[in-house]
């Protein structure tokens, strides 16, 4: 699943909302500041798109309340702020009983092979890789259902490639701005260079 171009013209449009909103106290401020006000407007812009619709985009909204509640507030306008800045995540999303019921019946069945103990090493395995995403995941510790840790990941993957590809826009364009003047510059040197280079044959 790709970023669509409608996510990424909703993305840029929260980002500069919320750059706006930081403008005028980040004019006088450390780099370190600059970054930080960025990297919150840019994560409150990313999850905005989901619109609490998903575990990771409420965790990371909640997180960034915490750091600064006026800026979630006004960039949350018009999508319920207050109901998702105060939406209490749940304490753990666990499997349906039935199903760990009826595994933990089939384990007490088998007896251990070594085919047995390979799935055990492949589990542990899994079970390792899985906390890695709980840790790079917003909210992911609280997900004990890898499938629905899996869909979170998913999600948070592609609206990653949205912040990253509408960032990356602006590098570009601020590029080749660059690049444009130096040549004009360039261009503007050579042509004085050579209006003096050739004024004694004129006269």
């Amino acid at each position: 699943m790709q970023p669509t171009s409608s996510m990424n013209e909703e993305f840029l449009k929260k980002w500069q909302m919320g750059l706006q909103i930081f403008r005028p106290s980040i004019d006088n401020t450390s780099v370190h500041e600059r970054k930080k006000a960025i990297k919150l407007s840019a994560d409150v812009a990313m999850a905005s798109l989901r619109k609490g619709t998903t575990c990771w985009s409420r965790a990371l909204i909640e997180k960034t309340a915490t750091e600064d509640n006026f800026l979630v507030r006004q960039m949350l306008s018009g999508i319920k702020a207050e109901a998702l800045i105060n939406k209490k995540l749940p304490k753990k999303i666990v499997c349906h009983r039935k199903i760990v019921r009826r595994s933990k019946k089939i384990l007490r069945r088998k007896s251990k092979s070594a085919s047995e103990e390979a799935a055990a090493k492949a589990k542990r395995l899994v079970k390792r890789r899985t906390q890695g995403l709980r840790n790079v995941v917003p909210g992911g510790e609280l997900m004990s259902n890898d499938v629905l840790l899996l869909q979170e990941t998913l999600d948070y993957i592609v609206s990653l490639q949205t912040q990253v590809n509408v960032m990356r826009s602006i590098v570009d364009a601020a590029e080749a701005e660059i690049e444009r003047t130096v040549c004009c510059s360039e261009n503007a040197i050579v042509i004085r260079g050579w209006r003096d280079y050739s004024k004694p044959f004129c006269t």
